[in-house]
């Protein structure tokens, strides 16, 4: 049996059915919908993964994310049907696809939802909702001062992997001062550091891949508030549906069944 370090199985698929990969930073807790969302209206005959990050502390290229993934996938041998991006994943994805289209000879269809290149004000953003989900541990005026804190180092030539250092010293001040007066256990806040730690690591590998040609070969599905500056898609489907809720409306999955239905052309 395939060894999937770098997949976590959102669904098995049925004997003699092909693959879907999908290319998210999914955790515990988020408020936004995930692959897990819609995975279950999905052709149960298609198996479903999702990426998991590498192992380690330290900041990876994006070869070590694409080695890992494609690797994967090549080992397990079912031709991959599609390949699915949501967000920043997006980038990640049109390159897998890219890869897998000259490995098997045929092109995966490329679905990328809410595409986005990462940036600093996608960062401060992601930061910002983090520190939103402490709101039962810190007070209100701890979580504002620590997102002004965070907005005020939010320069516009601040280098992306500095900016995330930065935020996760604000994080480790403002959340560990709270988790020691509310006597919490400090290996959670460890865990919490050591994620936000690998998300901006795979933010910043994210970054350094060119997506736009890639991009041309896939279709976009957007919410009401698609992403600003993003290089286009080949094609756009619009949903009238919130940004949160992407993954885990009806409509999207069956936007996402009618464009996955057949192969794409060579």
């Amino acid at each position: 049996m395939t060894q999937l370090s770098g997949w976590k199985v959102l669904g098995p698929g049925r004997a003699g059915g092909d693959l879907v990969l999908a290319v998210d930073f999914a955790t515990t807790g988020r408020s936004d919908s995930a692959f897990s969302d819609l995975a279950p209206r999905l052709d149960p005959a298609l198996a479903m993964w999702e990426t998991r990050q590498p192992a380690g502390a330290a900041p990876l290229p994006a070869e070590d994310y694409l080695a890992l993934w494609d690797g994967g996938a090549a080992a397990d041998g079912r031709r991959v049907r599609a390949v699915l991006g949501y967000c920043a994943g997006s980038v990640f994805a049109g390159e897998l696809a890219a890869r897998i289209a000259a490995r098997q000879g045929e092109a995966p269809h490329l679905v990328l939802f809410d595409p986005e290149v990462p940036d600093a004000a996608g960062l401060y953003r992601d930061f910002a909702a983090m520190m939103n989900q402490f709101a039962s541990v810190l007070t209100a005026d701890e979580v504002s001062a620590a997102q002004r804190e965070a907005d005020a180092a939010r320069t516009d030539d601040v280098d992306f992997g500095a900016y995330g250092d930065v935020l996760v010293r604000i994080f480790m001040e403002r959340a560990g001062a709270a988790f020691a007066r509310e006597e919490l256990d400090t290996e959670l806040l460890d865990e919490f550091v050591a994620v936000f730690r690998s998300y901006v690591s795979y933010l910043d590998a994210a970054r350094r891949i060119d997506p736009a040609a890639a991009w041309r070969t896939g279709t976009a599905v957007h919410s009401r508030t698609p992403s600003e500056g993003a290089p286009p898609a080949g094609r756009t489907v619009d949903v009238d549906v919130a940004h949160a809720d992407l993954l885990r409306d009806a409509r999207v999955a069956e936007v996402v069944g009618q464009l996955i239905g057949a192969y794409a052309t060579p």
